[in-house]
């Protein structure tokens, strides 16, 4: 494997077998690296000596197959190979599994062969074993050095992708729920990745091998159908090259490198099922490519096609003057021919070598070898907004499903007033487009003109359209408009300036109730003056940061005013403060008694005692409602605000409507005990995002009752990108059994992400 390895590096670049060192190395070795640093000396090339440092690192390991682990970094350095990559990514394939598999370290690494070998094998490898709640955490993780690491290097994306495709090659060792695991993550993140660098091959692998694992019946069905007709589709290419051969030939467009290409069995499984048609429907398996010297040639053949075959209309794409985002320029034409249809593309050689080989190819083959910079680059767009979606997202399952949204996305393209050309995910809003241009004008956005017509916000952009934003200085993001947008960036930046307005109201709610409480300590300022005095011991208590951080705190009600004034004043002062200041709560006393006499009166009102479990302040026995915005389950941090007529409405803490109460009428509740038996279900609402595919829902409603949860409403809505959303309301008792219930449902076929609104 190694010599055919040298053999085929030799073929694109001979320098890279020969080379002593990489330009980063040091002239000395100071690591230490035991027995391991015997099989690194100055005169052997540094791709022996990192295939033999390899070897020895992983010489006490085999695969799942049997096989010396050896394999594996050499399958990927030949991919790495077969893609014409530099020395660099091909000394990072040896070695991208030392550091997180063997006693190796990153200094070592360092050492040995240089600072950049070890940043591209630091990208690669993922993170360690940290102290995260759970799998979703750990992966996100992963997806956030991978995505900062590639936006450094794009090197790291090209060696994890052959890492990918090499695993997947050799996934029928894993056991069968692991082959789906790890399928279900290919093929909505990594074959995402390789078509966004204009990767064909690469993309088109990736999903035939997942495809082989997720839908097994549908791909052996689809195999043995392809397979059989092959003799019938040979016959029928070499038919249509001879027929465009000769067109070409006539039309003086000399010399044009003709040829067919077969679909992939993913992507024709695709076809089949959104248009639901039969195998025998499909009349575009094959696929013709005419490659000529230069763009007029392009256009010129495409001049031809259409003068002998009748183009169907719509299908007429010209990739060369608006080219992809990843690169990929070419002209598509669906022609009529026979009984069916015909597929040509039509492009030069050097577009030929990026539409096969993406960004790898234009950076390898048009900059010396040099790798591209993220920087500015157009191409590399989708990457910046993956990188922003990293500093963007705390929550974990926010940030993967954001980035597989980001990846899986198909294009709408439209322009500025001033021409500008932006790319935006199919069924984008005026708002996706104005947040696209500046996060600043999606913030002003009010409406847009497009192509001329006044519209909405909320207006859907289709490919070509010409979009003219209209902004006022008095617009502000309304919580609403996360229904109008698609785009990660546009949700992001909308939750973004939602949270701050949320945490200034929770800054001035907790000031305004601080200085309050400290009055009552006392007449002067003498009770201030104790609180700044005090003010390191309470940050320290509570591990805050500083006071700023302790008035949210107390706003979202994340610690209660009590326990401030204890640490301030004392707990004696506190209590005697409390047995003496009856009158300064006889509003809120007197709001109790009136809830607490007309309790009996209110059928449809909730008590908080038995069946609820509530207690407020000392009272169980209080008339309360649920607030139905945030819908607090048994076990989750509550706080009451008492109503007029209708008793104490319970929240969850950071409930907006919470924030935006009357601190007067903010009262303390708590749940009653740990015996959930006795309290009735209560309805919560889960939102799962799903394949749009047969007995996804019936997975969902099954992982559900197993658990002995009722289901209640239930809405389903089809996305534009081919996926569903399935809302459901269910009756549950506990914040406990919500969890267990997400975690449940996470699990299931077809459902790639659950949350609960």
């Amino acid at each position: 494997l190694y010599a055919s390895l040298v053999e085929k590096v030799s073929s694109y670049q001979p320098s890279a077998v020969l080379a002593i060192t990489t330009a980063s190395m040091s002239d000395s070795n100071n690591g230490t690296v035991g027995e391991l640093q015997g099989v690194n000396n100055h005169t052997k090339p540094i791709l022996q000596k990192a295939f033999e440092f390899s070897r020895e690192a992983h010489k006490h390991q085999c695969r799942k197959s049997g096989e010396p682990y050896i394999i594996h970094p050499l399958g990927v350095a030949h991919i790495i190979a077969d893609m014409r990559l530099d020395l660099p990514s091909l000394l990072t394939a040896l070695l991208h599994d030392t550091v997180e598999d063997t006693a190796v370290s990153l200094d070592d690494i360092d050492s040995l062969y240089g600072h950049e070998i070890a940043s591209l094998v630091d990208g690669v490898t993922k993170v360690g074993k940290i102290p995260l709640a759970s799998v979703e955490e750990v992966q996100s993780e992963n997806y956030r050095k991978l995505i900062l690491s590639m936006s450094r290097d794009i090197r790291v994306l090209l060696v994890k992708l052959a890492d990918r495709l090499h695993n997947m090659r050799t996934l029928e060792f894993m056991n069968p729920q692991k082959q789906k695991r790890i399928a279900k993550e290919t093929i909505e993140i990594y074959a995402p990745l390789a078509h966004r660098l204009g990767i064909h091959w690469l993309k088109t692998e990736l999903e035939d091998q997942c495809f082989k694992y997720l839908k097994p019946g549908d791909y052996n069905k689809l195999h043995k159908l392809v397979t059989g007709s092959e003799g019938e589709r040979r016959q029928y290419e070499q038919q249509v090259v001879d027929l465009l051969s000769s067109q070409m030939e006539d039309a003086g467009i000399i010399p044009a490198d003709i040829s067919g290409r077969t679909k992939g069995l993913f992507s024709i499984f695709n076809k089949m099922t959104k248009k639901d048609i039969e195998f025998d429907e499909v009349h575009d398996i094959l696929g013709f490519r005419i490659i000529v010297d230069d763009v007029p040639s392009c256009y010129a053949a495409l001049g031809v096609v259409h003068s002998h075959l009748k183009p169907v209309p719509g299908k007429i794409k010209d990739y060369v003057a608006l080219p992809k985002p990843n690169g990929y320029q070419s002209l598509h034409t669906t022609v009529r021919y026979l009984k069916g249809k015909l597929e040509v593309q039509i492009r030069t050689r050097d577009m030929h070598s990026v539409a096969e080989s993406g960004i790898a190819a234009h950076f390898v083959y048009k900059e010396g070898g040099r790798m591209p910079k993220v920087g500015k680059n157009e191409q590399f767009a989708w990457l910046r907004q993956l990188v922003d979606d990293v500093r963007q997202q705390s929550d974990p399952l926010e940030f993967v499903s954001a980035v597989k949204e980001d990846l899986f996305q198909r294009e709408c393209f439209v322009f500025s007033p001033r021409g500008d050309l932006y790319a935006l995910a199919r069924g984008s809003s005026v708002l996706d487009f104005a947040f696209k241009v500046h996060s600043g004008l999606g913030s002003r956005c009010v409406g847009a003109r497009v192509n001329g017509k006044m519209v909405s916000m909320k207006h859907n952009l289709n490919n070509g359209d010409t979009v003219e934003i209209l902004t006022s200085n008095k617009q502000k993001p309304k919580k609403e408009w996360l229904k109008y947008v698609r785009t990660s960036k546009a949700k992001s930046r909308i939750r973004s300036w939602l949270k701050r307005q949320q945490r200034d109201r929770s800054l001035a709610s907790g000031k305004r109730m601080l200085e309050r409480e400290i009055e009552k300590y006392s007449a002067d300022d003498t009770g201030r003056k104790q609180y700044h005095r005090k003010m390191e011991h309470v940050l320290t208590t509570f591990d805050l940061k500083d006071e700023e951080h302790l008035l949210v705190a107390l706003g979202y009600g994340q610690i209660s005013l009590e326990s401030v004034m204890i640490e301030v004043f004392g707990a004696a002062a506190v209590k005697t403060r409390g047995n003496s200041s009856q009158g300064d709560k006889r509003e809120i006393d007197d709001e109790f008694v009136r809830a607490k006499l007309t309790s009996d009166a209110a059928g449809a009102t909730e008590r908080a005692s038995g069946k609820h479990g509530i207690v407020v302040g000392k009272e169980r026995n209080i008339m309360l409602t649920f607030c139905k915005n945030c819908r607090p389950l048994h076990g989750e941090p509550i706080r009451g605000v008492v109503t007029k007529g209708k008793g104490v409405k319970v929240h969850r803490l950071g409930c907006e409507v919470l924030l935006q109460a009357d601190d007067n009428r903010i009262v303390d509740v708590r749940w009653d005990g740990g015996d959930l038996s006795g309290l009735q279900p209560r309805l919560a609402r889960i939102e799962a995002l799903c394949e749009d595919s047969p007995g996804v829902l019936a997975n969902l409603s099954r992982a559900i009752t197993s658990l002995g949860v009722n289901i209640g409403n239930v809405s389903l809505r089809k996305l534009s990108n081919g996926r569903g959303l399935a809302r459901m309301d269910v009756l549950v008792r506990s914040l406990e059994e919500i969890e267990s219930l997400l975690a449940k449902v996470r699990n299931e076929d077809g459902i790639i992400n659950v949350t609960r609104r």
